[in-house]
């Protein structure tokens, strides 16, 4: 849509958001772990978003002209209310990235409550 923030953005859900990514690259998680197969499990209110390098370069982009995302590109979601229990099996997968909160240690401050914030 013209003149609207590029997906993504960092927030919290008052649902539990599982998302997986089928085939492509996943624009918050570019060039990361976040491979066809890899899922991702947010619950409720559990701040997440893009990484670093994603948010960085999507809060800069010119939104006056529309952007697509790639059509070789499929991910799904699903919110629900309901808790989502983890298999001990996936919990305890070697595919498990432990490290996943990494994705996030180099976000800048940028949210300091002023209405205007300046790059």
């Amino acid at each position: 849509k013209k003149n609207s923030s590029p997906p993504p953005y960092f927030h919290r859900n008052c649902m539990n958001e599982f998302m997986g990514l089928i085939r492509g690259e996943y624009e918050a998680k570019e060039g990361e772990k976040f491979v066809p197969g890899g899922a991702s499990l947010h619950m409720c209110m559990t701040p997440h978003g893009p990484d670093t390098k994603s948010y960085d370069t999507n809060i800069r982009t010119d939104t006056s002209t529309p952007a697509h995302l790639p059509e070789d590109t499929m991910a799904f979601m699903f919110e629900t209310e309901h808790t989502p229990l983890v298999a001990t099996a996936m919990y305890n997968s070697e595919q498990r990235d432990v490290d996943y909160y990494q994705c996030w240690m180099g976000l800048p401050h940028y949210f300091t409550g002023e209405k205007e914030v300046k790059l």
